[in-house]
């Protein structure tokens, strides 16, 4: 029976991907953080697990699959910003292989269900935030 990777290195996998690329931190420069960003940020992705899944064969993992909610947080008066980044979040992810992922081999990576909303700024009824982006399924394949 194989023992299990270590499921911190698909979020590392991820993190790395998506704030090692130039054209989304220049939209989100306050940066990538897990679950909530720092008070005073104003323009980062927040990356949330949702869920995660082990399928088992051969009395072992034969792949695992990780729901992760990714989301651009801007605030601004429009949504353009916010889009911007979701796209280029979307650009990163779908259909390209997220490597290396230490004791993985990734096999997918989905946008399952868009996510594209606004909530007033508590501190000025004129700005809004925007908050655009996805659930992605990422499933791989333990080494």
């Amino acid at each position: 029976m194989s023992v299990a990777a270590n499921v911190a290195a698909v979020d590392a996998a991820l993190f790395a991907v998506l704030a090692g690329d130039a054209a989304l931190m220049a939209l989100v420069p306050d940066g990538i953080w897990r679950d909530v960003a720092p008070a005073g940020s104003t323009r980062a992705v927040t990356i949330q697990l949702q869920t995660h899944e082990d399928i088992e064969g051969f009395r072992a993992p034969v792949y695992e699959t990780f729901q992760y909610r990714i989301v651009a947080h801007v605030l601004e008066k429009s949504g353009g910003d916010a889009d911007a980044a979701a796209y280029r979040i979307h650009t990163l992810l779908q259909d390209t292989v997220l490597a290396p992922i230490a004791g993985y081999t990734h096999m997918a990576t989905l946008r399952v269900e868009p996510i594209r909303t606004q909530d007033p700024d508590s501190g000025d009824n004129d700005l809004r935030w925007q908050l655009a982006g996805a659930d992605y399924e990422i499933t791989v394949s333990p080494d």
